[in-house]
């Protein structure tokens, strides 16, 4: 049952009739979730992109040798392509979103399962940067010492024990970052509309 027929239904029963009343409000409320997770995917969009147009300076801001530069862009390249689209993905479901009319419990639940989708990719996008930090991290490193100390060897003989680990750690903390940047932004609203959802079977 859509909006326009549980309206009409509202009608013939009377403005008393609490369980449509209920459904009515319930659908309604998942506008306010639904903006909030719209405003973050906007500003999420514009800093992100604002980031990686930064980090196409840092060779430049590094110093990095010819080397290290096409090491560098060879990633940056990839890095664009995955980004682009992603972007794009979660661009669609921006504007797909502002269709959402809240006027049928199907239409919320294919709202609500959009959403986990796209915060599923958001976190696979975000895994996929690891490799990409990971190599930028060691190239602007390895840059450095090179500028500072361009007698000495590259690595070191504790580079081959700290150097993993600080990779390791590198990584937990970005999937640890990535789920609690997640849920912060956008798991909590996703959970408003699973709860109007299961409120609105209890109508049922």
């Amino acid at each position: 049952m859509n909006l326009d027929e549980l309206q009409k239904a509202w009608g013939k029963e009377g403005s008393d009739s609490e369980p449509l009343k209920l459904v009515l409000e319930k659908l309604n409320k998942a506008h306010q979730p639904l903006d909030r997770i719209r405003s973050n995917m906007r500003k999420e969009l514009i800093y992100q992109s604002i980031a990686i147009l930064i980090m196409g300076f840092w060779p430049i801001y590094f110093k990095f040798n010819q080397q290290f530069s096409i090491a560098y862009y060879s990633i940056y390249a990839l890095l664009i392509m995955v980004s682009v689209y992603y972007f794009l993905r979660f661009y669609r479901f921006f504007k797909e979103s502002h269709q959402y009319t809240g006027n049928s419990k199907d239409n919320l639940y294919e709202l609500y399962y959009e959403i986990r989708l796209n915060m599923e990719a958001y976190k696979s996008f975000s895994f996929l940067l690891v490799p990409f930090a990971m190599i930028a991290a060691l190239l602007i490193v390895f840059s450095r010492r090179l500028v500072k100390y361009p007698d000495k060897q590259l690595m070191d003989a504790s580079d081959w024990i700290v150097i993993p680990v600080v990779l390791i750690l590198m990584t937990v903390f970005i999937i640890w970052a990535t789920n609690w940047w997640v849920e912060k932004y956008y798991g909590k609203h996703a959970k408003q509309i699973r709860k109007l959802l299961d409120e609105l079977k209890e109508t049922e």
